[in-house]
């Protein structure tokens, strides 16, 4: 019997991105999957536009009552996914499309290394095909969040599988025992560096993460976020990165502290000169708020 795959799609007024998304979910070869898609209030037209077209037997749609971001948002579809009958979750953002065969390329990672705990695929940006986005990367204690090897063209040679630090939580392929030993996502991120904190956690229960090749999905970079708000970036990822920091490294994270607080006066000054004062305040606002322990959903 082939593992059941539950793939999260989670939307916030992307209707049409999402429906795109599983249109070519619709074609992969691997076929023991079911869709489950986590709307996190979107406004009433792109429920509609989403209700229209998501009419089949493996894909159903969770509506919350509020924005719950990345974290909690995934993390309600997680829950139905390990409490029913899958035997692995996969992440995806809903602005990809994949390639037909990726999921299968994904699961060959978990036959072959027992030690797996989450497998991600190659992603190329949705508008440039031939360019790679992320092939997972490394987590920076002293920056304070993962970053990914990216922008190399793809010239399609075969690379080995790859084990890495971290990967984008815009797709990973996650074995259900890790939930069991890790956790969900921690809600306190909302949006931006659950990813990283999530992949720490996993690598530190022994848990090994691989990055195969053969595996292509291709992304709309921040098309979820940015069309909303271009500063939702610099807060989350400023606040978020703080408190990773303070979450796992000790000591360290003063250094994490240290570092940001130097490298934004450098930025905010160009931002200063450039006449985006908006992105100066967001910056102090992000300081100002994880200091005062303030996590979660913010209005910005």
């Amino acid at each position: 019997m082939k593992s059941k795959v539950s793939i999260i799609l989670l939307n916030y007024n992307g209707a049409k991105d999402t429906i795109e998304c599983i249109e070519s979910l619709e074609k992969i070869t691997y076929k023991n999957f079911e869709i489950i898609v986590v709307d996190n209030n979107s406004d009433e037209n792109d429920k509609k536009l989403l209700e229209g077209a998501i009419k089949k037997e493996n894909v159903s749609v969770i509506y919350n009552d509020s924005n719950l971001g990345f974290s909690g948002g995934n993390n309600i579809g997680i829950n139905k996914a390990i409490n029913g009958d899958s035997d692995f979750v996969l992440l995806l953002n809903n602005d990809t499309v994949v390639d037909p065969d990726f999921l299968e390329h994904l699961l060959e990672i978990f036959n072959k290394n027992k030690n797996s705990g989450i497998a991600a695929p190659q992603i190329n940006y949705y508008d440039e095909p031939g360019k790679v986005w992320s092939e997972g990367g490394k987590v920076s204690k002293i920056r304070g969040s993962g970053f990914a090897y990216s922008e190399r063209m793809d010239n399609n040679k075969n690379i080995d599988d790859t084990k890495v630090g971290f990967v984008s939580g815009c797709c990973m392929l996650i074995k259900n025992d890790v939930f069991e030993d890790v956790g969900l996502f921690d809600d306190n991120f909302f949006l931006y560096v659950e990813d990283t904190d999530f992949c720490f956690r996993t690598n530190q229960l022994g848990y090994k993460i691989y990055i195969t090749h053969k595996s292509k999905i291709y992304h709309k970079v921040n098309q979820t976020t940015a069309k909303e708000n271009l500063t939702l970036p610099i807060y989350y990822n400023t606040r978020n990165r703080l408190y990773f920091a303070k979450k796992h490294f000790g000591l360290i994270y003063y250094c994490v502290l240290t570092y940001l607080f130097f490298t934004f006066v450098v930025k905010c000054s160009f931002w200063i000169f450039t006449n985006q004062t908006q992105k100066v305040k967001v910056v102090i606002k992000a300081f100002s708020d994880f200091l005062k322990g303030k996590m979660g959903k913010t209005n910005i």
